[in-house]
Protein backbone atom coordinates (compact mmCIF):
# COMPACT_ATOMS: atom_id res chain seq x y z
CA UNK A 1 0.00 0.00 0.00
CA UNK A 2 1.62 3.28 -1.08
CA UNK A 3 1.87 6.56 1.19
CA UNK A 4 -0.97 8.22 -0.10
CA UNK A 5 -3.26 5.28 0.57
CA UNK A 6 -2.42 5.27 3.94
CA UNK A 7 -2.81 8.74 4.32
CA UNK A 8 -6.22 8.30 3.19
CA UNK A 9 -6.98 5.27 5.23
CA UNK A 10 -6.05 7.41 7.92
CA UNK A 11 -8.28 10.54 7.01
CA UNK A 12 -11.07 8.11 6.82
CA UNK A 13 -10.49 6.77 10.07
CA UNK A 14 -9.92 10.07 12.13
CA UNK A 15 -13.61 10.79 10.05
CA UNK A 16 -15.42 7.99 11.60
CA UNK A 17 -13.45 8.78 14.66
CA UNK A 18 -15.92 12.50 14.78
CA UNK A 19 -18.61 11.39 12.73
CA UNK A 20 -20.41 9.27 15.92
CA UNK A 21 -23.89 10.38 15.66
CA UNK A 22 -24.71 13.26 17.85
CA UNK A 23 -21.91 14.50 17.69
CA UNK A 24 -21.62 16.32 14.60
CA UNK A 25 -20.32 19.99 14.30
CA UNK A 26 -23.72 21.19 12.47
CA UNK A 27 -25.80 19.49 15.30
CA UNK A 28 -27.79 20.45 18.29
CA UNK A 29 -27.41 17.95 21.04
CA UNK A 30 -30.10 17.69 23.55
CA UNK A 31 -28.76 16.12 26.82
CA UNK A 32 -31.03 15.18 29.76
CA UNK A 33 -29.94 14.46 33.21
CA UNK A 34 -32.84 12.32 35.39
CA UNK A 35 -33.09 10.51 37.96
CA UNK A 36 -32.31 6.51 37.16
CA UNK A 37 -36.05 5.39 38.10
CA UNK A 38 -36.66 6.84 34.96
CA UNK A 39 -34.16 4.51 32.78
CA UNK A 40 -36.16 2.84 29.64
CA UNK A 41 -38.52 5.47 29.70
CA UNK A 42 -39.10 7.74 26.54
CA UNK A 43 -38.66 11.11 25.70
CA UNK A 44 -39.84 12.60 22.93
CA UNK A 45 -39.22 15.79 20.82
CA UNK A 46 -41.10 17.49 18.02
CA UNK A 47 -40.82 20.89 16.21
CA UNK A 48 -44.04 22.06 14.19
CA UNK A 49 -42.58 24.72 12.58
CA UNK A 50 -39.47 22.82 11.48
CA UNK A 51 -40.87 19.58 11.48
CA UNK A 52 -38.35 17.96 13.66
CA UNK A 53 -39.25 14.49 15.36
CA UNK A 54 -37.26 12.34 17.29
CA UNK A 55 -37.47 9.90 20.31
CA UNK A 56 -34.96 8.35 22.65
CA UNK A 57 -34.89 6.39 25.76
CA UNK A 58 -33.32 7.16 29.34
CA UNK A 59 -30.51 5.13 30.03
CA UNK A 60 -28.43 4.89 33.31
CA UNK A 61 -30.31 8.26 34.34
CA UNK A 62 -29.83 10.01 30.79
CA UNK A 63 -31.00 10.57 27.60
CA UNK A 64 -29.71 12.62 24.39
CA UNK A 65 -31.17 13.44 21.33
CA UNK A 66 -29.63 14.81 18.42
CA UNK A 67 -30.95 16.87 15.57
CA UNK A 68 -29.41 19.21 12.36
CA UNK A 69 -29.29 23.11 13.36
CA UNK A 70 -31.06 24.43 10.75
CA UNK A 71 -32.90 28.08 12.12
CA UNK A 72 -33.65 29.35 15.70
CA UNK A 73 -36.02 27.46 16.79
CA UNK A 74 -37.77 25.98 19.88
CA UNK A 75 -37.38 22.09 20.27
CA UNK A 76 -40.85 20.72 22.35
CA UNK A 77 -39.80 17.88 24.62
CA UNK A 78 -42.40 15.52 26.32
CA UNK A 79 -42.26 12.31 28.55
CA UNK A 80 -43.89 9.18 28.27
CA UNK A 81 -43.28 8.98 32.53
CA UNK A 82 -45.47 12.48 32.74
CA UNK A 83 -48.24 11.38 30.42
CA UNK A 84 -48.84 7.62 32.40
CA UNK A 85 -49.04 9.66 35.69
CA UNK A 86 -51.33 12.53 34.80
CA UNK A 87 -53.15 10.61 31.69
CA UNK A 88 -51.36 13.96 29.29
CA UNK A 89 -48.65 15.76 29.26
CA UNK A 90 -47.44 19.34 28.91
CA UNK A 91 -44.73 20.22 26.33
CA UNK A 92 -41.75 21.94 27.65
CA UNK A 93 -39.53 24.09 25.08
CA UNK A 94 -36.12 24.59 24.88
CA UNK A 95 -34.59 27.48 22.69
CA UNK A 96 -31.82 27.03 20.43
CA UNK A 97 -30.15 29.45 18.21
CA UNK A 98 -26.89 27.61 17.43
CA UNK A 99 -25.29 24.21 17.30
CA UNK A 100 -23.94 23.11 20.05
CA UNK A 101 -24.96 21.04 23.52
CA UNK A 102 -28.00 22.01 25.89
CA UNK A 103 -28.44 20.46 28.95
CA UNK A 104 -31.47 19.79 30.19
CA UNK A 105 -31.99 18.89 34.31
CA UNK A 106 -35.69 17.63 35.36
CA UNK A 107 -38.17 15.10 36.80
CA UNK A 108 -39.34 13.69 33.77
CA UNK A 109 -43.12 13.45 35.67
CA UNK A 110 -43.07 17.38 35.63
CA UNK A 111 -41.02 18.34 32.64
CA UNK A 112 -41.91 21.75 32.81
CA UNK A 113 -40.03 22.38 35.68
CA UNK A 114 -36.95 21.85 34.16
CA UNK A 115 -33.55 23.87 34.36
CA UNK A 116 -31.80 24.50 30.88
CA UNK A 117 -28.37 25.31 30.52
CA UNK A 118 -26.14 26.09 27.96
CA UNK A 119 -28.63 28.00 25.10
CA UNK A 120 -27.62 31.38 24.90
CA UNK A 121 -31.57 31.87 23.34
CA UNK A 122 -33.37 30.43 26.72
CA UNK A 123 -30.53 32.11 28.99
CA UNK A 124 -32.90 35.23 27.83
CA UNK A 125 -35.82 33.28 29.36
CA UNK A 126 -34.10 31.92 32.25
CA UNK A 127 -33.28 36.17 33.11
CA UNK A 128 -37.35 36.45 32.70
CA UNK A 129 -38.36 34.02 35.17
CA UNK A 130 -36.21 35.20 37.58
CA UNK A 131 -36.55 38.56 37.82
CA UNK A 132 -40.07 37.73 38.03
CA UNK A 133 -39.54 35.97 41.00
CA UNK A 134 -41.47 38.33 43.86
CA UNK A 135 -42.16 40.44 41.76
CA UNK A 136 -45.60 39.63 40.34
CA UNK A 137 -47.81 42.56 38.47
CA UNK A 138 -44.38 44.26 36.89
CA UNK A 139 -44.15 41.64 33.89
CA UNK A 140 -44.03 44.61 31.38
CA UNK A 141 -41.25 46.14 32.95
CA UNK A 142 -39.00 43.49 33.26
CA UNK A 143 -39.65 42.10 29.38
CA UNK A 144 -38.99 45.56 28.66
CA UNK A 145 -35.71 45.47 30.81
CA UNK A 146 -34.66 41.91 29.81
CA UNK A 147 -35.52 42.40 25.96
CA UNK A 148 -33.15 45.71 25.69
CA UNK A 149 -30.08 43.90 27.59
CA UNK A 150 -30.84 40.81 24.83
CA UNK A 151 -31.56 42.85 22.07
CA UNK A 152 -29.70 40.46 19.36
CA UNK A 153 -31.06 37.52 20.82
CA UNK A 154 -33.45 35.11 19.48
CA UNK A 155 -35.02 34.71 22.88
CA UNK A 156 -36.39 38.42 23.42
CA UNK A 157 -38.18 37.37 20.06
CA UNK A 158 -40.03 34.60 21.57
CA UNK A 159 -40.08 36.47 25.17
CA UNK A 160 -42.12 39.65 23.19
CA UNK A 161 -44.02 36.80 21.15
CA UNK A 162 -45.02 34.51 23.91
CA UNK A 163 -45.36 37.38 27.20
CA UNK A 164 -45.61 40.65 25.32
CA UNK A 165 -49.36 40.50 25.73
CA UNK A 166 -48.57 41.69 29.45
CA UNK A 167 -47.07 45.14 27.66
CA UNK A 168 -48.62 48.05 26.76
CA UNK A 169 -48.90 47.59 22.70
CA UNK A 170 -46.98 51.16 22.27
CA UNK A 171 -44.51 50.04 24.95
CA UNK A 172 -44.30 46.29 23.02
CA UNK A 173 -43.14 48.09 19.62
CA UNK A 174 -40.67 49.79 21.78
CA UNK A 175 -39.30 47.07 22.61
CA UNK A 176 -39.83 44.98 19.28
CA UNK A 177 -37.90 48.27 17.28
CA UNK A 178 -35.07 47.45 18.95
CA UNK A 179 -34.52 44.03 18.29
CA UNK A 180 -31.56 43.91 15.67
CA UNK A 181 -32.83 42.85 11.99
CA UNK A 182 -31.46 39.18 12.23
CA UNK A 183 -33.62 38.64 15.52
CA UNK A 184 -36.72 40.32 13.84
CA UNK A 185 -36.30 37.93 10.72
CA UNK A 186 -36.47 34.69 12.61
CA UNK A 187 -40.04 32.82 13.08
CA UNK A 188 -40.89 34.44 16.28
CA UNK A 189 -39.22 37.96 15.14
CA UNK A 190 -42.17 37.63 12.42
CA UNK A 191 -44.85 36.26 14.08
CA UNK A 192 -44.01 38.76 17.56
CA UNK A 193 -43.74 42.08 15.18
CA UNK A 194 -47.21 40.55 13.96
CA UNK A 195 -48.81 40.55 17.08
CA UNK A 196 -47.87 43.92 18.40
CA UNK A 197 -49.19 45.02 15.00
CA UNK A 198 -52.43 43.14 15.66
CA UNK A 199 -52.59 44.51 19.23
CA UNK A 200 -52.33 47.82 18.60
CA UNK A 201 -55.16 47.72 15.84
CA UNK A 202 -57.23 46.24 18.27
CA UNK A 203 -57.50 48.43 20.96
CA UNK A 204 -60.45 49.33 22.51
CA UNK A 205 -61.61 51.96 20.73
CA UNK A 206 -59.84 51.45 17.62
CA UNK A 207 -61.69 51.61 14.39
CA UNK A 208 -61.20 47.87 12.96
CA UNK A 209 -59.58 48.06 9.48
CA UNK A 210 -61.88 46.20 6.78
CA UNK A 211 -60.63 42.52 5.86
CA UNK A 212 -61.88 40.27 3.29
CA UNK A 213 -62.42 36.57 4.07
CA UNK A 214 -64.60 33.53 2.09
CA UNK A 215 -67.56 31.90 3.78
CA UNK A 216 -68.38 28.19 3.96
CA UNK A 217 -69.77 28.94 0.51
CA UNK A 218 -66.64 29.96 -0.38
CA UNK A 219 -68.35 33.97 -1.18
CA UNK A 220 -66.43 36.50 -0.31
CA UNK A 221 -67.57 38.84 2.74
CA UNK A 222 -66.28 42.26 3.50
CA UNK A 223 -66.62 42.86 7.41
CA UNK A 224 -67.21 46.78 6.40
CA UNK A 225 -70.72 45.41 5.12
CA UNK A 226 -71.73 44.84 9.00
CA UNK A 227 -71.52 48.57 9.49
CA UNK A 228 -74.32 49.84 11.86
CA UNK A 229 -74.42 47.21 14.33
CA UNK A 230 -72.74 45.90 16.66
CA UNK A 231 -70.69 42.81 16.05
CA UNK A 232 -69.82 40.11 18.17
CA UNK A 233 -66.13 38.97 16.65
CA UNK A 234 -65.65 35.25 17.71
CA UNK A 235 -62.40 33.53 16.88
CA UNK A 236 -62.89 29.89 17.11
CA UNK A 237 -61.29 26.24 16.51
CA UNK A 238 -63.26 23.20 15.58
CA UNK A 239 -60.07 21.45 18.12
CA UNK A 240 -61.49 24.01 20.71
CA UNK A 241 -63.50 22.52 23.63
CA UNK A 242 -64.45 26.25 24.93
CA UNK A 243 -64.90 27.52 21.85
CA UNK A 244 -67.83 24.85 21.03
CA UNK A 245 -69.22 24.87 24.75
CA UNK A 246 -69.57 28.70 23.95
CA UNK A 247 -71.33 28.43 21.16
CA UNK A 248 -74.25 27.68 23.63
CA UNK A 249 -74.64 31.36 25.45
CA UNK A 250 -74.45 32.62 21.42
CA UNK A 251 -77.01 30.67 20.06
CA UNK A 252 -78.85 32.48 23.04
CA UNK A 253 -78.17 36.03 22.32
CA UNK A 254 -78.15 35.14 18.93
CA UNK A 255 -81.95 33.96 19.09
CA UNK A 256 -82.85 36.69 21.43
CA UNK A 257 -81.24 39.71 19.76
CA UNK A 258 -81.12 38.81 15.76
CA UNK A 259 -83.94 40.96 13.86
CA UNK A 260 -84.99 42.81 17.05
CA UNK A 261 -81.48 44.92 17.58
CA UNK A 262 -78.96 45.80 15.45
CA UNK A 263 -77.06 42.94 16.39
CA UNK A 264 -74.83 40.43 14.43
CA UNK A 265 -72.60 37.54 15.09
CA UNK A 266 -69.42 36.63 12.89
CA UNK A 267 -67.09 33.60 13.80
CA UNK A 268 -63.71 33.31 11.94
CA UNK A 269 -62.68 29.89 12.00
CA UNK A 270 -58.64 29.78 12.27
CA UNK A 271 -58.54 25.88 11.25
CA UNK A 272 -55.59 25.15 9.14
CA UNK A 273 -58.17 22.54 7.67
CA UNK A 274 -61.03 23.68 5.92
CA UNK A 275 -62.66 20.15 5.63
CA UNK A 276 -62.11 20.33 9.82
CA UNK A 277 -63.50 23.80 9.38
CA UNK A 278 -66.97 23.01 7.41
CA UNK A 279 -67.30 19.54 9.51
CA UNK A 280 -67.40 21.33 12.60
CA UNK A 281 -70.55 24.29 10.97
CA UNK A 282 -72.58 21.05 10.18
CA UNK A 283 -72.19 19.29 13.28
CA UNK A 284 -72.83 22.77 15.34
CA UNK A 285 -75.54 24.53 13.17
CA UNK A 286 -74.37 27.79 13.82
CA UNK A 287 -77.00 30.29 12.15
CA UNK A 288 -74.53 33.62 12.21
CA UNK A 289 -72.30 34.65 9.71
CA UNK A 290 -69.00 32.32 9.62
CA UNK A 291 -65.51 32.78 7.68
CA UNK A 292 -62.72 31.12 7.46
CA UNK A 293 -59.25 33.34 7.66
CA UNK A 294 -56.03 32.66 6.62
CA UNK A 295 -53.05 31.35 7.30
CA UNK A 296 -49.60 32.19 8.19
CA UNK A 297 -48.26 36.02 8.66
CA UNK A 298 -51.37 36.84 6.88
CA UNK A 299 -54.07 35.47 9.35
CA UNK A 300 -56.68 38.03 10.61
CA UNK A 301 -56.63 36.88 13.50
CA UNK A 302 -52.62 37.41 14.55
CA UNK A 303 -52.26 40.68 11.74
CA UNK A 304 -54.84 42.45 12.99
CA UNK A 305 -56.43 41.07 16.57
CA UNK A 306 -53.42 39.94 18.11
CA UNK A 307 -55.30 36.58 18.89
CA UNK A 308 -53.51 33.85 20.63
CA UNK A 309 -55.80 31.91 22.85
CA UNK A 310 -59.08 30.44 21.68
CA UNK A 311 -61.90 31.44 21.97
CA UNK A 312 -61.15 35.33 21.72
CA UNK A 313 -64.07 37.65 21.38
CA UNK A 314 -64.04 41.63 20.44
CA UNK A 315 -67.48 43.16 20.42
CA UNK A 316 -67.39 46.07 17.91
CA UNK A 317 -69.97 49.18 17.99
CA UNK A 318 -72.03 50.69 14.41
CA UNK A 319 -69.09 52.89 13.63
CA UNK A 320 -66.82 50.12 13.87
CA UNK A 321 -64.64 50.78 16.93
CA UNK A 322 -63.97 47.94 19.25
CA UNK A 323 -66.03 48.57 22.67
CA UNK A 324 -65.01 45.44 24.91
CA UNK A 325 -62.95 42.34 24.44
CA UNK A 326 -63.53 38.55 25.84
CA UNK A 327 -67.41 39.09 26.90
CA UNK A 328 -68.26 35.44 27.48
CA UNK A 329 -71.14 33.23 29.16
CA UNK A 330 -72.80 35.29 31.51
CA UNK A 331 -71.32 38.87 31.46
CA UNK A 332 -71.59 38.81 27.78
CA UNK A 333 -75.95 38.39 27.91
CA UNK A 334 -75.56 41.18 30.41
CA UNK A 335 -73.80 43.71 28.43
CA UNK A 336 -75.97 43.26 25.44
CA UNK A 337 -79.33 43.45 28.03
CA UNK A 338 -77.42 47.08 28.99
CA UNK A 339 -77.28 47.72 25.38
CA UNK A 340 -80.25 46.57 24.08
CA UNK A 341 -82.40 45.90 27.69
CA UNK A 342 -84.04 42.26 28.61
Amino acid sequence: MGVRSIVGVFALSVLSVFSVPGQHADNVVLVGKVDAKYNGTKVYLYNNITGDNDTTIVKDGAWKIARPFTVPTRHMLASEAESKKHGGYAPFGVLVDEPGTVVVEGDLESFYTSKVSGSKSHDVLNQYFEALQGQRGNEASIIAEVVAKNNDSFGSAFLLERYGKAMAPEDALKAYEGLSAAVKQTYFGKSAGNQIKGALLSKEGAVVKDFTLPNEKGEQLNFVSLRGNYVLLDFWASWCGPCIEEFKTLKEVYAKYKGKAPFEILSISTDKSETAWKGALKNQQLPWLQMHDRSGDDAIAVSQFAVTTLPTTFLIGPDGKIVAKNLRGKELEAYLVKLFGS
